[in-house]
């Protein structure tokens, strides 16, 4: 669904939604009362470039690693109206999100190279125990795991952002712009 064009307003739509933690606004139901805004204010002036701009809240959602519910009406609503399908959002070629499994392997596959150092002391196994208990338990806030490789020359940190609210957890590769979505065992 994404063209070239289209991927520089994807970028910029997925870096805004994933600042909405910071008010303690989840993306869902960003995503979804944006969706019903749009979709009244199609209703109302016949402009299909609203239908457009629900189309990329679509498409950055699902490329954040989050699963469109096609049960939801008003999915159901701009699926028909676009002649799409949930399968065209899904995310083709390269993924900036992607859902895995609450477990060991999975979330260190999340994370770079990891030693301790005075500045973080934790061990890569005790950051990826931390993000699975945050995770289980809800522990609702915004937590960073940082990282810096000084033996390698690099000058920026590797950061990654945990962000758990009542309604969704995710978490965030900031270097890499990827997003990761939790998925229990």
């Amino acid at each position: 669904m994404v063209k070239d064009g289209k991927f520089q307003d994807l970028y910029v739509m997925i870096f805004a939604l994933q600042t909405l933690h910071n008010r303690g606004i989840t993306i869902k139901d960003t995503v979804y009362e944006s969706l019903k805004n749009l979709l009244r204010w199609y209703q109302q002036s016949n402009n299909k470039e609203y239908l457009e701009i629900a189309m990329l809240h679509m498409q950055a959602y699902a490329n954040m690693g989050f699963a469109l519910d096609e049960d939801e009406r008003i999915v159901q609503t701009i699926l028909e109206l676009t002649g799409k399908s949930k399968n065209d959002f899904y995310p083709q070629g390269y993924v900036i999100g992607k859902r895995i499994k609450l477990n060991k392997a999975q979330i260190r596959g999340m994370l770079g190279k990891w030693m301790p150092s005075h500045e973080n002391p934790m061990t890569i196994g005790e950051v990826v125990d931390d993000i699975i208990e945050k995770v289980k338990n809800h522990e609702t806030g915004r937590y960073i795991y940082q990282y810096q490789r000084k033996y390698a020359g690099e000058d920026e940190p590797e950061v990654y952002e945990l962000v758990i609210n009542k309604d969704e957890s995710y978490f965030y590769d900031v270097k890499k712009f990827r997003f990761y979505t939790f998925t229990e065992e």
